[in-house]
């Protein structure tokens, strides 16, 4: 009676694909772990899909695997720092900035002001209320900075900017129809891939705080120690499927 044969080409197959999708894996644990402390950063996740390959071969089909990175957009701890110039969304929404390469969307809040009074990012994009840069007058501040003890910049939960009492726009807060179209850009930015913009309106802004990164950390760290041990596991299926195949040869030779 014959046994069940094993196709160990087919094996190294789903072998290399289970490897691809552990360094997959390694690198969003990584980059996890090391914006652990960067200011609204929001962690990455992967969800494994199976899809039909309809022709691998000449009379067979094949079931493959994809990964799909997604945002994990739960709220982040708030830190209180005292800047006036720091805010946080408490809720759903992102800042809206302006890059040399049009519009991105934003969770840190640490903001500071440039040479031109400008409300910008670390990297120097303006924030933008009712569309337009917020600009801080001059004489407003004390030796080029705003502290909270004689500040007249005030940011209502609204999101509603005032100096001295008297408005002078709204932060513009926003979300999207479609999470699955937003992508990282990079210095902590996200860009739209045909996501429809919508003013948000679950939050609420708090001035002195910045939103934490969401990453936990002891997760992540697990998750590494998984990947370390499933490649064990994968390097393990690769030999022995190696020595199946040397057997196969040795047999067909005699």
């Amino acid at each position: 009676m014959d046994g069940i044969r094993i196709n160990p080409h087919l094996g190294l197959l789903e072998a290399l694909e289970a490897a691809q999708l552990m360094d997959r894996r390694l690198t969003v644990t990584a980059n996890n772990l090391a914006n652990v402390d960067t200011p609204g950063y929001k962690a990455d996740s992967i969800a494994f899909i199976e899809i039909l390959m309809k022709k691998i071969g000449p009379k067979y089909k094949k079931i493959y695997k994809e990964n799909q990175v997604f945002i994990k957009r739960e709220q982040g701890v708030l830190e209180y720092t005292g800047n006036p110039l720091h805010f946080a969304i408490v809720g759903e929404g992102f800042f809206k900035v302006q890059t040399p390469n049009g519009i991105a969307y934003t969770r840190a809040g640490n903001f500071t002001l440039d040479r031109e009074r400008r409300l910008v990012t670390p990297e120097g994009y303006p924030v933008l209320a009712n569309g337009t840069p917020v600009v801080v007058d001059p004489g407003m501040t004390r030796e080029g900075y705003i502290t909270m003890e004689n500040s007249k910049l005030q940011v209502s939960p609204e999101g509603i900017l005032s100096i001295d009492m008297t408005e002078i726009g709204r932060l513009d807060v926003v979300t999207f129809d479609d999470y699955s179209k937003i992508r990282k850009l990079g210095q902590n930015l996200y860009v739209s891939d045909g996501a429809q913009e919508i003013r948000a309106e679950n939050y609420e802004i708090k001035q002195g705080y910045i939103e934490k990164s969401n990453v936990n950390p002891i997760r992540e760290m697990v998750n590494l120690i998984e990947i370390q041990r499933t490649f064990e596991a994968i390097q393990r299926s690769i030999r022995s499927l190696d020595e199946e195949t040397e057997r196969l040869i040795t047999t067909t030779q005699r």
